[in-house]
């Protein structure tokens, strides 16, 4: 359960910081309107459901660890363009994007599949969801104060990185 807490800790720190952060990384890094850049963040929040239904469909088709490897490759792209690549913000938020619906299944179904009964399976995720989305309500002022005390968004982006780093290492 402990590595599970700390999957979906990652998940949801990423996640979070991404949805209240990407408008203003975007304004204030490529000089996207207010408009655009909401749009941007949009294009993130609907590429979710692409996780969240193409993982149920590759895991009946391939090894149980294939779709968290998958989505933590996703998940990683989004800060490694973003510091890397700024210009490229629209594949981020597309791959980035896929990764939270996908890693949110991909996290679930492992808990389902390991507990022995219904009650196991209730009692584990509640235990992971108390501890990630505890980590998860820190997360995006903590971000804020890193983009403030920095006067950037590097700081920010290498947070995002180490959560997408931590889902990746302990969801594997």
């Amino acid at each position: 359960i402990a590595l599970l807490v700390v999957t979906f800790s990652g998940q949801s720190i990423a996640y979070y910081v991404t949805t209240t952060w990407l408008p203003s990384y975007l304004a204030d890094t490529i000089g996207l309107a207010s408009a655009s850049a909401g749009a941007t963040a949009s294009l993130f929040q609907i590429s979710a459901l692409l996780g969240a239904f193409g993982v149920p469909l590759l895991a009946a088709r391939s090894k149980a660890w294939t779709p968290v490897a998958i989505v933590a490759l996703l998940w990683l792209s989004l800060p490694v363009g973003l510091l890397l690549a700024p210009g490229a913000y629209g594949l981020g938020a597309i791959t980035g994007g896929i990764a939270p619906g996908g890693g949110f299944t991909a996290i679930f179904s492992i808990i389902a599949r390991t507990a022995g009964s219904d009650a196991q399976t209730a009692s584990a995720s509640a235990r992971v969801q108390g501890g990630g989305y505890l980590a998860a309500t820190l997360a995006p002022p903590f971000a804020g104060w890193l983009n403030t005390a920095t006067s950037g968004w590097t700081a920010p982006l290498l947070l995002v990185f180490a959560a997408t780093a931590s889902f990746a290492i302990t969801g594997l």
